[in-house]
């Protein structure tokens, strides 16, 4: 009986089709390194012909591009190439420029989900829809309506405080960074894992929904945290699908984000947003606590300053009191400044004119980034960037030039885009130090720079991996 084979032509076209998608790569990374719009930029070859060159860096050596892009930097000039898409400026005086004068610039689709979360508003693409977004949460997030919400942070810090008192009986190591996220462990766990993970979510960003998909209980026990994410984010839908549905009224006579947001002119599937930036003020506090126990003279200066302040530290001022003493509110300001706020870099696109960049015209829809700490760090704004140096933030902060210190502390962001919650920071940053240094005597054990120190960047900074924390002896407490 005879038969009629098809192994050889299925070959043939299994084959072709690999010719094929080789022929097809070839001519992508030709096309990419000579005949792109973004050819004449300069910067390393692979990272023009492939994103595999980020995933390098940020996916499998943990959060290192940030510093790659820094040394392409040194290599290339003030703008390179950074990927076959993007291009990155570091020139501080060019900051202003690229996030506060035009209001008609974007964020970059792509980086934008990397959290796996585009209604957030800190993800959102457009300019428009982004005011949309943010105007019913404006006034709950300025000076004056912050201030009501204070008493909540003195409750917070009185518990905090009493947690503190209790080392100092026991005699135990405190690690600070962890009693810092304690204040908001509902969230501390949940967004550590997303923002580790975040890289590669970022480069495979379908990874959200077959995480979505999972079963909770295989994700529970494979990713506790990324489980915590999730159980977060159906707890907020839950609050915001009872409001909406009017099944729960806030009936304590308090106003709350979600209110301001349920009540306002956002459409139905803008109400959906969640979004939370807790984790930089830790951060902060942990970096300006170490570096004040860490210069004897700094910490001294502040004690002064607060035992005059506050005679009695049992009661803590108001935090419009304490932002008026100077030495606090420098301390403040330095230990944001190298504390950084965000790590990566971030890209805006002008979606129909060209940006200028001195004589290089970048061409419209190419997404432009600038990197925080890049600015923050540059030594001809900030001499000696890597020190905590309070005193630069005093008699009037200028730079050698003359300009003013505040026009390059951007550990917030600027313009339209600016982080919301940067009034409560303040306040929780000035209260907290207060209560601190006017309340205990502390000594650093087992704990150095490298504890504190950026080394990875996951959204936020991330010091060594193999950190146990910035770690302290409560040596001294005064009475209250």
């Amino acid at each position: 009986m005879g038969y009629i084979s098809t192994s050889r032509p299925s070959v043939e076209v299994g084959g072709a089709i690999a010719a094929a998608y080789l022929l097809y790569l070839v001519g992508l990374v030709v096309y990419r390194l000579y005949y792109s719009p973004l050819a004449k930029f300069p910067g390393p070859k692979l990272a023009a012909a492939s994103k595999w060159y980020e995933f390098y860096y940020d996916v499998v050596k943990r959060g290192q591009f940030t510093f790659q892009i820094q040394r392409m930097h040194k290599k290339y000039g003030p703008i390179v190439r950074i990927n076959p898409f993007e291009v990155h400026i570091q020139d501080s005086r060019y900051w202003d420029e690229l996030y506060t004068g035009h209001k008609e610039y974007e964020r970059y689709a792509w980086m934008s989900g990397r959290f796996g979360a585009n209604t957030a508003t800190s993800s959102t693409v457009s300019s428009h829809l982004h005011y949309i977004r943010r105007a019913p949460l404006d006034p709950m997030f300025s000076k004056r309506s912050i201030t009501k919400f204070e008493p909540i942070v003195h409750e917070m810090l009185e518990k905090l405080s009493k947690g503190i008192a209790a080392y100092k009986d026991s005699g135990r190591i405190l690690a600070f960074n962890d009693a810092f996220n304690s204040l908001r462990e509902i969230f501390h766990a949940a967004y550590e894992a997303v923002r580790k993970f975040a890289h590669f979510g970022l480069q495979f960003p379908s990874v959200f929904i077959v995480l979505g998909l999972s079963p909770r209980a295989l994700l529970k026990t494979v990713a506790p945290n990324m489980f915590k994410m999730f159980v977060l984010q159906k707890d907020l839908q839950d609050r915001i699908a009872n409001i909406i549905h009017n099944e729960k009224v806030n009936s304590d006579g308090n106003t709350t984000i979600f209110d301001a947001l349920l009540k306002s002119n956002l459409p139905p599937p803008e109400k959906t947003m969640i979004g939370a930036g807790v984790e930089t003020v830790a951060w902060a506090l942990t970096t300006t606590v170490f570096h004040l126990l860490d210069n004897s003279k700094h910490c001294q200066r502040l004690r002064s300053e607060l035992q005059e302040a506050i005679p009695n530290p049992a009661i803590l001022p108001k935090s419009v009191v304490l932002e008026k003493l100077p030495y606090l509110a420098a301390c403040v300001k330095e230990g944001i400044r190298l504390s950084t706020g965000v790590s990566v870099r971030l890209p805006r696109v002008s979606p129909e004119k060209p940006i200028q960049y001195g004589d290089w015209v970048i061409p419209p829809g190419t997404p432009v980034s600038m990197t925080t700490l890049d600015v923050l760090r540059d030594e001809k704004v900030f001499p000696d960037a890597s020190s905590f140096i309070p005193e630069r933030w005093l008699d009037g902060a200028k730079t050698e030039e003359g300009e003013s210190l505040s026009r390059y502390f951007v550990p917030f962001g600027k313009g339209p885009r600016m982080c919301i919650g940067v009034n409560l920071a303040y306040i929780e940053l000035h209260l907290t130090l207060a209560m601190l240094f006017r309340r205990f005597e502390f000594e650093l054990y087992e704990t150095d720079i490298t504890d504190v120190e950026l080394a990875h960047d996951f959204m936020v900074p991330q010091p060594k991996l193999d950190t146990k924390g910035m770690r302290v002896r409560v040596t001294g407490l005064i009475d209250w």
